[in-house]
């Protein structure tokens, strides 16, 4: 059995599946996940935002479960290795590419200390010296950039360690958690990325592909800290020989540049790109769009950048876009609900010990059976806990509360309703943007899978069905394409992603 590795490392978990690749076929075959539980932060540093993290750590966690999956199935050849992972964060290497301090990753908060003597934040003063544009309530971004500038992404930590003179003599690149992963196995002397990692990092220009050279230098970052970007799909290195001992694979089999996890998700959930809106739904939820180039998409007349709206704009692997709507409802939302009825079991009632899991499935059952019944005059709501990148201030509401329907059933259903309201505004935004309607709805991410009520709401509120894929790891069967597709199995992205057996 010829067979593709993807290694998806993620902030929760770490995931390697094999996917078997044909010339005109390719099915995901065997996974196996083990937990990320390489976290650093100290409880102090939670309290004020820090996520810190050994990626040493993390690169073993991969080790023990690529070790694990190739030990227990018998393939025949594996052709090649393809990398993804959370496209933001921040680790510091030397001279040798070994590691300096924590790696900082995308939850972390520090960029919304307050600068002294401004009464801004860090992303305020980035904003000030990039000249950023802020369209309506939204917040603010650079030309270009396809991404506002967001607390956790490289750049903004990079500029929070400069300003506060934290920034190493010996720091002579930075880089993300897969890049990283790559730069490991195949032992490179520096790491390098491609442009749908890089979008990540807060300052690439989207439309050309390559970093904003002007922007870095306003912000008075050092331009040697960036690594080098190369094509998508394309073989950085071959597996070292410490690597293939530890991981059972053989040495000098082929690794492909990383690419991000939400392109790499797009790629193992959809099978035509042009016609389909991919939904997925884990920690965080995007509404997602291909184009094949910007030249749809109206122009913003203020400074003729591409006009994007609230949506970001993400390179696609090798060429295209994916226009999304990102990070305003997902898996997080539905648990700030969940931890409201945790503690209501807790402080009200005296248990202690709740089975958080059970929740969730209580909570979605009960939302299925107010939608299923006419008599229940249900309520509304806004999920907005957290604001949105259309509106950071907008927090949540509840409305429409009656004696008969202020149960936990309602509430879960208007929270389910309102999630899948935002997701469907987000793809109706693309498409006034100029981005064309799309046919199909494919869902994506086990928020999403493992909860009929809410598939049936986004069937609600986009107002035709939702195809769900037997493909569970979505994000590592696309880096498992991308890996096949650098060493020539498949022409392109495309070609791989149509072959995948969904």
């Amino acid at each position: 059995m010829r067979v593709a590795l993807g290694i998806d490392l993620g902030s929760t978990s770490v995931t390697v599946v094999a996917v078997r690749v044909d010339d005109d076929r390719a099915e995901m075959v065997a996974s196996h996940s083990l937990p990320n539980d390489a976290e650093t932060t100290s409880a102090q540093d939670r309290l004020i935002g820090r996520s810190e993290w050994d990626i040493e750590a993390m690169v073993a966690r991969v080790v023990q479960t690529a070790h694990h999956l190739c030990s227990s199935f018998d393939f025949d050849e594996i052709v090649a290795i393809g990398v993804t992972g959370q496209q933001q964060g921040c680790q510091l290497l030397d001279a040798e590419g070994s590691p300096i301090g924590p790696f900082i990753a995308w939850q972390d908060q520090r960029c919304k200390d307050v600068v002294d003597g401004t009464g801004g934040d860090f992303l305020d003063a980035m904003a000030l010296r990039g000249d950023a544009i802020r369209r309506g309530q939204g917040l603010p971004s650079f030309k270009d950039a396809g991404c506002p500038i967001v607390t956790g992404y490289t750049v903004p930590t990079l500029y929070w360690l400069d300003y506060m003179d934290m920034m190493p003599l010996e720091a002579q690149a930075a880089i993300t958690a897969p890049e990283f992963l790559a730069h490991k196995l195949v032992g490179s002397s520096r790491p390098v990325t491609d442009a749908t990692d890089a979008a990540g990092w807060g300052v690439l220009n989207v439309p050309k592909r390559a970093w904003n050279d002007e922007l870095i230098g306003a912000l008075g970052i050092s331009r040697g800290l960036f690594p080098e970007i190369v094509d998508s799909c394309a073989i950085v290195g071959g597996l070292t020989d410490e690597m293939s001992e530890s991981t059972g694979m053989l040495a000098g089999t082929p690794v492909s540049v990383p690419s991000g996890d939400h392109q790499c998700a797009f790629v193992g959930a959809v099978q035509v790109a042009s016609n389909t809106v991919a939904i997925n739904i884990g920690t965080g939820g995007q509404a997602t769009v291909f184009l094949d180039d910007l030249s749809v998409l109206k122009r913003d007349p203020s400074d003729s950048s591409i006009d994007h709206g609230w949506l970001e704009l993400r390179p696609h692997i090798a060429s295209g876009f994916l226009l999304a709507g990102v990070g305003v409802v997902g898996g997080r939302t539905f648990r700030t609900l969940k931890d409201f009825f945790v503690r209501t079991a807790q402080n009200v009632f005296g248990i202690a010990d709740v089975d958080q899991d059970r929740v969730y499935e209580r909570l979605a059952d009960l939302a299925g059976s107010v939608l299923t019944d006419d008599t229940i005059d249900t309520m509304t709501a806004s999920a907005l806990f957290t604001g949105s990148r259309e509106n950071p201030d907008a927090r949540g509401e509840f409305a429409g509360i009656t004696p008969g329907n202020f149960t936990p059933g309602s509430m879960a259903l208007a929270v389910f309703r309102s999630m899948a309201l935002e997701l469907a505004n987000s793809y109706r935004s693309a498409v006034e943007l100029g981005a064309g309607t799309r046919d199909r709805i494919v869902g994506s991410g086990n928020g999403l899978r493992l909860n009929a009520t809410l598939r049936q709401c986004l069937e609600e509120a986009f107002g035709r069905p939702i195809s769900i894929g037997k493909v569970r790891e979505e994000a590592a069967v696309g880096a498992a394409l991308a890996g096949a597709v650098g060493v020539g199995i498949y022409s392109d992205i495309a070609e791989a992603s149509q072959a995948l057996v969904r």
